[in-house]
């Protein structure tokens, strides 16, 4: 049995850019203010949630939001080269093969309770491929973005903890929560 929670990163220059034109990657990758309050936020959230291992995208605004996260926590982010944003020229195939790979790391030590932090569009990937299995194919891709994700919203996904109606344990990861904010709520 394991748990593993996926953090989308705070707010981006990126995501806050309101002009027709993309901000270049060294100006849209960092955080706003609003993103690094965020990412205190959610820091302080997570401070009950049991997490023993901070995981991160290499990309810069993942990992301010790891950085700030670990110091609630008190650890230090281990980067994941492919647990990134999906770029411009990547195959559909690629991103699910990146996926698989977190899928890999996170079942090889089940009893650790990691805190992934990652992207938006990398943790979409995460919930269908986990959902829809082989099922999940590349003409579905354009509908992923029907999935709403928020700055810092936190996903939680289990192994081996749930079972349908006979009792029979339901194979592979199961989402338990999509893109919340716990701390938020009153």
């Amino acid at each position: 049995m394991s748990r593993a929670l996926l953090l989308r990163h705070g707010e981006s220059a990126s995501n806050a850019h309101t002009g027709a034109e993309a901000l270049a990657d060294e100006d849209g990758d960092r955080l706003t203010e609003l993103g690094l309050e965020q990412a205190r936020t959610a820091a302080a959230g997570l401070t009950g949630h049991g997490v023993t291992r901070l995981l991160s995208s290499p990309m810069r605004r993942a990992t301010e939001t790891a950085d700030a996260v670990g110091v609630a926590l008190g650890l230090e982010a281990e980067i994941l080269p492919y647990a990134q944003e999906l770029r411009a020229d990547e195959t559909f195939e690629r991103v699910v093969a990146r996926v698989r790979m977190l899928k890999d790391e996170l079942e090889s030590a089940p009893e650790e309770r990691p805190l992934v932090v990652s992207h938006g569009i990398f943790i979409r990937f995460f919930l269908l491929d986990s959902v829809l299995g082989p099922e999940f194919a590349a003409p579905m891709a354009g509908r992923i973005w029907q999935l709403a994700s928020l700055n810092c919203g936190l996903s939680t996904f289990a192994r081996g903890e749930y079972r349908d109606p006979t009792g029979a344990e339901v194979p592979g990861w199961t989402c338990h929560g999509w893109m919340q904010r716990p701390w938020e709520q009153s």
